[in-house]
């Protein structure tokens, strides 16, 4: 068959056939995007504009499964894997730090202030307020207050009456201390009091309510995340930069303690929903820490994301692997 007798290809088929080719990941499309499309070209009806329902499932299935493949090394598996561990737990983290977004704000200090005049039942004394982040996998920011309110005594019925009149919705009083919670707006207080020779302490804590987003926000970012990993992993490890090999390395070594941190509270959030479990504020300075500096969890976190960054780039500026050449349709 001479060249003028050959079946010519609709460029419109062609355009389609190269969009459909942006599945696989850009290396393999480099070595074999243009016999893929010659392939397909030759096999295509005289004058078809658009590609048969099954061949374009076929090219986006196959290309996603391309994206996900890693080189039959054993270290390409073991980068995959951190990859995927470290993806995961900065997913959560961040699905738990959205979660977080859609609770109720905390009361403002007047607000907060007032409340706990109403749950301490005197004007007088010394009243301190403070904000607090709460313990590395507790809770998001709360306010907490002590009041001294000098000789007089503290009756936790008549504090749970005022509040219950305020519009919280009190609970039952513990025996022997006093406590007990109220729950208003999206908003849960837990007070309770103290007495002795010097007189009476009372203390209102004020924190967000978790209003069901914890769980499935912190799973889904887990999942997106680990899947990002394996994804990025698999996109470096077939490029073969070995100064992408020794950055990430690095990062991975940096990331162990925030990383493991993460999925530590984590689990606990995935397993006990509602009691103020959180996953990301593990990764925020907090004199929490029994280990000096308390700003190293977050300090290897940020390095470490810097060096995942760094690995990427590297293994983009690094040789191209050669592109396959290929007999085109004419057209």
């Amino acid at each position: 068959m001479s060249a003028s007798d050959w079946p010519r290809a609709e460029p419109t088929l062609e355009r389609v056939y190269r969009r459909l080719l942006h599945a696989y990941p850009r290396p393999y499309r480099r070595r074999h995007g243009a016999e893929i499309v010659t392939t397909l070209l030759e096999m295509a009806e005289p004058g078809q504009r658009r590609p048969r329902l099954a061949d374009s499932w076929h090219l986006i299935a196959s290309g996603l499964r391309q994206r996900f493949r890693l080189p039959h090394r054993p270290l390409a598996w073991l980068a995959a894997a951190l990859a995927l561990l470290a993806g995961g737990a900065f997913g959560a983290a961040a699905g738990s730090w959205a979660a977080v977004q859609t609770r109720a704000d905390l009361p403002g200090t007047g607000r907060t202030l007032a409340v706990h005049q109403l749950a301490a039942g005197a004007t007088g004394g010394r009243i301190s307020l403070s904000t607090t982040s709460g313990a590395p996998i507790s809770g998001p920011d709360a306010f907490a207050v002590t009041a001294f309110t000098g000789p007089a005594s503290w009756d936790a019925r008549a504090a749970r009456a005022r509040l219950a009149a305020d519009g919280w919705q009190a609970g039952d009083i513990q025996p022997g201390n006093g406590r007990f919670q109220a729950v208003r707006d999206g908003l849960e207080m837990l007070v309770y009091g103290s007495s002795d020779t010097s007189g009476t302490t009372v203390m209102t804590t004020v924190t967000a309510v978790d209003n069901g987003w914890l769980r499935p926000l912190t799973l889904l970012g887990l999942l997106a995340g680990a899947l990002t990993g394996w994804l990025t992993a698999a996109a470096v490890t077939q490029r073969r930069s070995r100064p992408a090999a020794v950055a990430a390395l690095v990062a991975f070594a940096a990331l162990t303690p925030p990383v493991w941190a993460v999925y530590d509270s984590a689990v606990a959030a995935l397993l006990h929903p509602g009691r103020g479990f959180v996953a990301h504020t593990v990764l925020w300075p907090s004199y929490f820490w029994p280990v000096e500096p308390i700003w190293l969890n977050t300090a290897l976190a940020v390095a470490g994301l810097a060096l995942a960054a760094v690995t990427v780039v590297l293994s983009l500026v690094g040789p191209r692997p050669p592109t396959t050449v290929s007999r085109r349709v004419a057209g």
